[in-house]
């Protein structure tokens, strides 16, 4: 670490590939990210990966999200069917509230691909 701190400055930013710590190395007219293992990056090489870790953050959370929903639906029939009618109306408002929180995730996704694709412009 004390090698790279020879380099340039330690950032606030991880590494998108081993979400290591990132240097700063400013050459000038550019900069440049380097972490511990050698992955290197440009300003814009940087963006693109963050933003890839960013998608692929909220995917995984949005599929969470599906699977609880149906796992809750999944309960919800299970306790109909036994006639536990309390747990039934709880396991349903759950799932309604996650519906709600998986939507949300949704647009942010879309707002997120919206805002990647113009960058890219």
């Amino acid at each position: 670490m004390r090698q790279m701190d020879r380099l340039g400055q330690r950032s606030i930013l991880t590494c998108p590939e081993c979400n290591g710590l990132m240097w700063e190395i400013d050459e000038g007219n550019l900069v440049r990210y380097r972490c511990h293992v050698g992955h290197a990056y440009s300003e814009e090489t940087m963006s693109i990966g963050l933003d890839g870790n960013l998608r692929r953050a909220l995917a995984s959370a949005l599929r969470l999200f599906e699977e609880r929903v149906a796992l809750l639906k999944k309960l919800d029939k299970q306790a109909r069917e036994s006639g536990h009618k309390r747990a039934a109306h709880d396991y349903n408002r759950k799932k309604d509230e996650y519906e709600v929180e998986a939507e949300v995730i949704r647009e942010t996704i879309g707002r997120l691909d919206t805002l990647i694709d113009s960058e890219a412009q």
